[in-house]
């Protein structure tokens, strides 16, 4: 998919980026193991071995000797084309006839990287064994183990005392015709909501994605969505009370799409730049106010003019990721960056900046259990429309947030510490620190459905403001300018064959009707 993604908020960009604290994911996969297969041929002979996951190491001498490659087998395969493992090799110049300097050789490290930074396997070996009586030669075994190539990304099942039900799912296959094009798309439909002349909320979305080109260091994307909302703004009650007959809905239409490059500065580093344009059809209505409990009035800012208008942005990112086993849990540090700029200069006519940031490292304890501290944030300048403003619900694993895009619930996030952050829905600034704690309790080798299970356990803390004037006007009501929430989660995590499937109290909290 292209880098940026309009139909996500902050709680989406941070699990993708840094945090490592999940939700429901079911996947649906095409899995299972393959034999070897043999590229290339010439006499072997009997050599030093060594064979590594993660790096390489000496299995007879302790010494770097220079070996050559005198064949190369790839064991594992069944969706990914052989083609594509040699490609990956090629590129760091490991091909037969090739000479490495076994076992220390960079290249073998870069080329594993550069396998795993694919996504299509959650296990990669290189290896070296003897081949034949030349003790200058072996032959080079990879060693794979495939990841699904069909996934359910996600899964949007779940009921709000708004909207009653509301369902969908977004799959991806990510190397069509095995050519490691992703292709996917994702829809959400909800019945009609418990407000007054509220209309029923539905949005679709397709992509397709090049992450590589051939002989080519940039990658091609392009998405396309439809969205119809039907958004909640409060009229009346308490700042806490989600009862939708306090609240009347703001009506509007998104249409738009996006395309964008990606360029892998390293196996570890990537730049993308994307281009956004859509258009903006609101309804919204003709002098919305809040009436607070003791009958005083307040105009409302819905953050939306009627009509059609024409949102554009250029967007950038910036993705490192340096775990030691990037594809999978591993120990090392992460960073993301995302940059959104709209303008009349790019052609639009909303006019703002919008930055989200966030880094990460997961250590690995002495009694094999793995922890994650991670934080988050970011700032809106400008006047962005509502949608793009951070929603309070997305910073939270209790609360719902957006999904594709659309708000289904009037409920805030549960305000545990006191502090009145169940009265914040949107804001211009926000920021999340969170510790994840990890327990794996299994992990079978070349398995058929069950690959592995963990339990979790995840807390943290969050904030979210408005503008200068909207900190002011809350303090001049005696309230947090910018209220704290606290974050817990904690469940079973299980890795089969057909996806990762993430059984949590978040989970269960965020799609009831409470």
């Amino acid at each position: 998919m292209p880098h940026h993604d309009p139909l996500t908020g902050p709680r989406r960009a941070g699990a993708r980026a840094v945090a490592g604290v999940g939700w429901v994911v079911v996947g649906l996969a095409l899995g299972g193991l393959g034999g070897a297969r043999s590229v290339g041929a010439a006499p072997a002979s009997k050599s030093a071995a060594a064979s590594a996951q993660g790096a390489a190491s000496p299995s007879v001498s302790e010494s770097v000797r220079s070996v050559r490659i005198l064949e190369i087998r790839v064991v594992g395969t069944e969706q990914v084309a052989e083609r594509q493992i040699l490609g990956a090799l090629e590129a760091e110049d490991l091909r037969v006839g090739a000479s490495v300097d076994w076992p220390e050789d960079p290249r073998v490290e870069r080329a594993r990287l550069r396998l795993l930074g694919t996504g299509y396997f959650s296990r990669v070996t290189l290896k070296l064994r003897p081949a034949g009586g030349d003790r200058e030669g072996g032959a080079l075994i990879v060693d794979v183990e495939e990841r699904a190539s069909l996934t359910v990304t996600d899964l949007f099942l779940g009921s709000s005392t708004m909207t009653p039900f509301r369902g969908g799912l977004q799959l991806v296959e990510r190397n069509f015709l095995g050519r490691s094009i992703h292709v996917g798309g994702g829809f959400i439909w909800g019945t009609q909501p418990r407000i007054a002349k509220a209309r029923r909320q539905q949005g679709v979305r397709l992509f397709i994605e090049a992450p590589r080109l051939p002989d080519a260091r940039i990658g091609l994307g392009g998405t396309f969505y439809l969205l119809s909302a039907s958004e909640p703004y409060r009229v009346a009650g308490a700042l806490s009370d989600p009862s939708p007959s306090l609240f009347r809905t703001v009506d509007y239409t998104r249409i738009g799409g996006i395309l964008g490059a990606s360029f892998p500065i390293t196996s570890r580093f990537e730049l993308g730049v994307d281009y956004r344009f859509e258009q903006v059809s609101a309804s919204p209505p003709g002098d919305p106010i809040y009436v607070d409990p003791a009958g005083q009035g307040t105009p409302v800012d819905l953050g939306l003019a009627a009509g059609w208008q024409r949102l554009t942005s250029t967007n950038f990112t910036l993705n490192w990721d340096g775990r030691d086993r990037a594809a999978q849990v591993g120990q090392g540090g992460r960073f993301a960056l995302d940059l959104h700029l709209s303008s009349p200069l790019v052609g639009s006519e909303f006019e703002y900046i919008r930055l989200v940031s966030g880094a990460a490292y997961t250590f690995r304890l002495p009694w094999r259990h793995w922890i994650t501290p991670s934080i988050l944030a970011g700032q809106i300048g400008g006047r962005a429309p509502r949608f793009e403003r951070f929603f309070a619900g997305d910073l939270s694993e209790l609360t719902p947030g957006r999904e594709l895009g659309l708000i289904y619930t009037t409920r805030g996030p549960l305000d545990i510490l006191g502090t009145g952050i169940d009265t914040r829905t949107f804001g211009t600034l926000f920021a999340r620190a969170d510790l994840e704690y990890v327990w794996p309790l299994f992990r079978r080798q070349r398995p058929r459905w069950l690959v592995g299970g963990h339990l979790f356990f995840a807390g943290g803390v969050f904030t979210i403001a408005g503008d200068a004037a909207e900190r002011a006007a809350w303090r001049a009501l005696g309230a947090a300018a910018a209220p704290v929430g606290l974050n817990l989660n904690l469940g079973l995590r299980l890795e089969t064959s057909i996806g990762t499937l993430d059984l949590s109290v978040g989970n269960v909290l965020r799609r009831s009707p409470l």
